[in-house]
């Protein structure tokens, strides 16, 4: 019961905290003249503070926090990659429109290769970034068209600058954002909490999905099975099962009544009612369940219909 109002509250605490973050993103940077410096802002926040509340522990130790920021570096860094194509994408084409272009050509041009090229970029937080960005840099060019080259040349520079300067400022500012409100919040949490509207982060090992964690490749799966009474292999040690040697089968695990045992040895004996979890290839797998399957009873034989014959 206390628990679970605990789990209410802190829900909520995270809620509002979410909120205030996303608020004082926007506020801070909606004056900043650039490449939607606000959503920028508004995004790169939300990914701070989830790396923060998704500690298994407050950032109260100097190692907590160098996890953090190992953490936080490389995507500090593929958030910038990722903005920098974008930008690059909309001066180059922005350039090309100015230079007769259409302008339907330049905006599917900036959009897709906006997207393309940001997609391949590692920890990249969002394809629309970039795509936003290029966009937004685009439109701002096309605003150039019909004056005189040199102002050309001119007013293309200075707006890729101040859309450039304008977008990283805002970047770095939403990260701090994030740092300041998801630090303070982690403090009020009892357990770390993943946000399932972000990709800031990976799951920790234990939290993650069994087929993220455990790569069987192509031709191997992974099955959970029961020894039932009667089967083939039910009161035989591993050692001479042969689940390795004929049917390409590792036991994983053991779990008999409430104890389990990980990685179970050669002498471990497979009993009636045991839950194995197995690791075995997928072409030998249905041979090798019907040894844990008790035999399927055949056909009742057919009664001899009595000989009568004279004496």
């Amino acid at each position: 019961m206390i628990r679970g109002r605990r789990e209410t509250y802190e829900r909520a605490w995270l809620l509002l905290a979410r909120a205030i973050t996303v608020g004082s993103a926007y506020v801070s940077t909606q004056y900043i003249p650039g490449l939607t410096s606000s959503f920028v802002a508004i995004f790169t926040s939300l990914l701070s503070f989830d790396l923060f509340v998704a500690l298994a522990r407050p950032p109260l130790r100097l190692a907590d926090w160098e996890q953090f920021f190992a953490a936080l570096r490389p995507r500090i860094l593929s958030t910038a990659i990722t903005l920098g194509k974008g930008v690059l994408v909309g001066a180059v084409v922005g350039i090309g429109a100015l230079a007769g272009l259409p302008q339907w050509a330049g905006a599917v041009l900036t959009s897709g290769l906006a997207y393309v090229w940001a997609a391949g970029t590692r920890h990249a937080i969002s394809t629309f970034v970039s795509i936003i960005a290029g966009l937004s840099l685009y439109e701002r060019l096309l605003q150039l068209r019909g004056g005189e080259t040199l102002s050309i040349v001119r007013e293309t520079l200075a707006v890729i600058g101040l859309s450039a300067g304008g977008t990283f400022t805002a970047l770095i500012t939403g990260w701090a954002i994030g740092l300041v409100t998801g630090g303070v919040t982690r403090l009020f949490l009892s357990r770390p909490y993943r946000s399932l509207q972000s990709a800031a982060y990976d799951l920790p090992l234990e939290m993650r999905p069994f087929n993220q964690v455990l790569h069987v490749g192509e031709r191997s799966m992974v099955v959970s099975a029961t020894v039932e009474e009667g089967a083939p292999l039910a009161g035989r040690r591993l050692a001479e099962s042969g689940l390795k040697e004929q049917w390409g089968t590792t036991v994983l695990s053991i779990k008999r009544g409430g104890a389990e045992t990980v990685m179970p040895k050669g002498d471990a004996v497979l009993l009636p009612g045991d839950q194995l979890l197995l690791l075995t290839e997928r072409e030998l797998s249905h041979a090798m369940l019907r040894q844990l399957k008790a035999p399927s009873p055949g056909p009742a034989p057919a009664e001899s219909a009595p000989q009568t014959g004279e004496n």
